[in-house]
C-alpha cells in the first residue's frame, strides 16, 4: 500500500496518541474482566515478555460497510525502548523506521522519504508494542475477554479527541495473533501476525535510516 504525503501526515497524527501497540461479541460462556487491575496486569505481563520482537503481518483495510479496501503484507521488527521497523513489501514497498527519536517513512518505489520527530509522528501498530507499558492505565480503559487458549484485550482511549475509537489485541498461547484498530472515520485496520519470534537477536542498524542517493526527503 502506497501513501501520499497528505495520507502519511494524516495517518501519522493517529500515532501521536499512542505511547504503548492492540470487538469481539461476548458469549455467555466467555469470562469477561472489567477495566480493572487484572486486565491491565495481564496485558502488561504479555507485552513485557519481550524486549525484541519480529513477525510477518497481513494488513486488511476495511470501509464502513466492512468492504475490503486493500490488503498488504510485510514484516515488523521491534527493539525496546521505542525502536521499530515496519516494512510493507506488497503491493508496494514502504518502510517506517524509528530509532526512538526520529521517524522515517521511506517509499522505496517513489524514492521519497518523510522525516518526523517521534512526538509529531502518527500511528503505527509497532509503536504500541515498542513503548513503555507502565502508563497503559493512564492512556486507556482496558477490558479482557478470554476463551480457550486465546485472550482479547479492548483498549478504549481516555482522550476523547483521539482519532480512533478502540483497539483490540488478541493473544493465543501468549503470542500476539492479531490487532484491530477502529478509527473515527469509519475505517478499520486489521493486522494478523505470523512467524512471531520473541526476543530475537536484531541488529541496531535495522532501526537507523540513511536515505539512499537520489532520494527526495520531504519534511
Amino acid at each position: 500500500m502506497r501513501y501520499s504525503k497528505d495520507t502519511i501526515n494524516a495517518t501519522l497524527k493517529i500515532m501521536k496518541h499512542f505511547k504503548y501497540f492492540f470487538v469481539f461479541f461476548v458469549l455467555f460462556s466467555v469470562p469477561v474482566y472489567a477495566a480493572s487491575d487484572h486486565a491491565i496486569a495481564e496485558l502488561t505481563q504479555l507485552l513485557n515478555r519481550f524486549s525484541t520482537f519480529s513477525a510477518q503481518f497481513t494488513q486488511t483495510t476495511m470501509g464502513a460497510r466492512g468492504e475490503v479496501i486493500q490488503t498488504s503484507h510485510g514484516t515488523v521488527m521491534i527493539a525496546r525502548p521505542g525502536k521499530f521497523r515496519w516494512e510493507t513489501n506488497a503491493p508496494t514497498h514502504q518502510i517506517v523506521i524509528t530509532n526512538g527519536d526520529t521517524v522515517w517513512v521511506y517509499d522505496v518505489d517513489l524514492a521519497q522519504a518523510t522525516k518526523q520527530t517521534v512526538q509529531n509522528s502518527g500511528f503505527n501498530p509497532a509503536k504500541l508494542l515498542s513503548g513503555d507499558t507502565s502508563d497503559l492505565l493512564k492512556s486507556f480503559m482496558i477490558t479482557a475477554q478470554s476463551q480457550s487458549q486465546a485472550i482479547t484485550f479492548t483498549l478504549i482511549p481516555r482522550d476523547h479527541n483521539a482519532p480512533f475509537r478502540k483497539i483490540t489485541m488478541t493473544f493465543k498461547n501468549n503470542l500476539l495473533q492479531s490487532m484491530r484498530i477502529q478509527t473515527n472515520v469509519s475505517q478499520t485496520n486489521e493486522f494478523t501476525f505470523s512467524h512471531v519470534a520473541l526476543n530475537p537477536s536484531l541488529s541496531r542498524a535495522l532501526f537507523i535510516f540513511h536515505a539512499p542517493s537520489g532520494t527526495e526527503v520531504l519534511k
